[in-house]
């Protein structure tokens, strides 16, 4: 199996060229820079009838996944509020990401990317969204300390605080507060209570990334085979980027903006 490694700003054109050689295509994110080579991708995915993916690897990890089939089972109730935080101090002084004109941006696209399928995945479409951008603490050209409001179609609030240059120190990354119950998803260990429970009770041992990389892996090698369904579909990896396009639009405008998230019909291939 062909790979290569390389920038968002490139993803475009490799991806690309392996599809209209009919070559299957699992794609790191964020997709792409811009909405538009985004769907040129899965445009043409469609038309050589290849099949089109995006990494996004805690859509893998395997407490979040439970904590997905708790939010379906309705054990927590209605969710009202949703969480994430994706922080820590990491000198982006001599790497890639930081370098917009082959990132596209700075943390907000980076790590953001990660935050807005998460949400998507629990909570379904977004509706608008608030971007508001901390202080520069690394003399970036980019972005490296943001916090994003959200409100999905559904009326769910959720926060995001991304960050290159803080380090929150919380042992959960995700949270997710409902009418009947509160689920925690952690770097270590994963917990829910429901409101009538005196204890937690644990459903996950925490992050492994290589699992989730693995489980990424199998996904795609079992649609290709035709023994599974893509977790992350064309149209979860085109809202992605349309999502975070708007969020740097919010940037600009110190404003909520509104997210259209009716995509093109050929953005659901297997529908």
């Amino acid at each position: 199996m062909p790979y290569w490694c390389a920038p968002p700003v490139t993803h475009t054109d490799l991806c690309l060229r392996a599809i209209r050689r009919g070559i299957h295509v699992l794609c790191e994110k964020p997709l792409a820079i811009e909405y538009e080579p985004a769907d040129r991708i899965v445009r043409a995915a469609v038309e050589q009838e290849v099949l089109f993916t995006m990494a996004s690897k805690f859509r893998h990890v395997s407490a979040v996944t439970a904590a997905k089939s708790l939010v379906t089972s309705g054990v927590l109730g209605e969710i009202v509020l949703f969480e994430n935080t994706f922080t820590a101090h990491v000198d982006m002084s001599s790497r890639w990401n930081s370098d917009p004109r082959v990132s596209g941006g700075g943390v907000l696209i980076d790590n953001g990317t990660h935050s807005v399928d998460i949400i998507r995945y629990f909570l379904g479409p977004l509706r608008e969204l608030q971007a508001v951008e901390g202080k520069r603490i690394q003399d970036l050209p980019v972005e490296d300390t943001v916090r994003m409001f959200v409100r999905t179609q559904t009326d769910v609030m959720a926060t995001i605080d991304l960050s290159w240059s803080i380090n929150k120190q919380q042992p959960y990354y995700i949270s997710l507060y409902g009418t009947n119950g509160t689920a925690h998803i952690g770097w270590q260990e994963s917990v829910y209570r429901r409101r009538e429970d005196r204890e937690w009770t644990v459903f996950g041992q925490g992050y492994d990334k290589l699992q989730a990389f693995r489980g990424q892996i199998d996904n795609f090698s079992g649609a290709i085979r035709g023994d599974q369904k893509l977790i992350i579909t064309a149209a979860d990896a085109l809202a992605s980027v349309r999502v975070i396009e708007v969020a740097y639009e919010a940037l600009r405008r110190d404003a909520w903006v509104p997210i259209s998230d009716g995509l093109p019909v050929h953005a659901y291939p297997h529908r």
